[in-house]
């Protein structure tokens, strides 16, 4: 919800980074030994992809010298590319939808409980990405 709510680009992104964090510990409840090694092994991936994520947030900073989504929406700043580039690696790299090449092998697992409460957090976020993206 944070991250759907927040206007700010750094809120965004630790909002982002957190939902990968707690979808590694929904999964890790159901305590199968293959779902345990998925989401470590997920929990990996998502560690790495903090690193463009917050690297964009910070180029932003950088060059505009706002996180602001509504300032950088309103004009006046020239947001890099390779920012834009970097925030949706971080993003794809999170699993976010429809990005789930980090998550398959945990959505394999028999009897998945957790599947649409991951999914539908992450598609909600892919959406708002794609919002601030477009917007700055």
């Amino acid at each position: 919800m944070g991250a759907m709510a927040s206007g700010d680009l750094f809120n965004f992104t630790l909002f982002v980074s957190l939902v990968g964090i707690t979808n590694v510990g929904i999964v890790a409840a159901v305590k199968s030994r293959h779902v345990l090694n998925a989401a470590y092994e997920y929990g990996i991936v998502a560690m790495v992809a903090t690193l463009p994520l917050f690297g964009g947030a910070a180029l932003v900073l950088g060059t505009t010298g706002t996180l602001s989504v509504p300032a950088l929406a309103a004009g006046g700043y020239a947001v890099p590319l390779v920012a834009k580039i970097l925030l949706g690696l971080g993003v794809v790299g999170e699993g976010m939808a429809p990005f789930y090449a980090a998550k398959a092998e945990m959505f394999r697992a028999p009897g998945a409980p957790y599947v649409i409460m991951c999914s539908l957090s992450s598609l909600l976020i892919f959406l708002r990405v794609v919002e601030i993206v477009i917007t700055i």
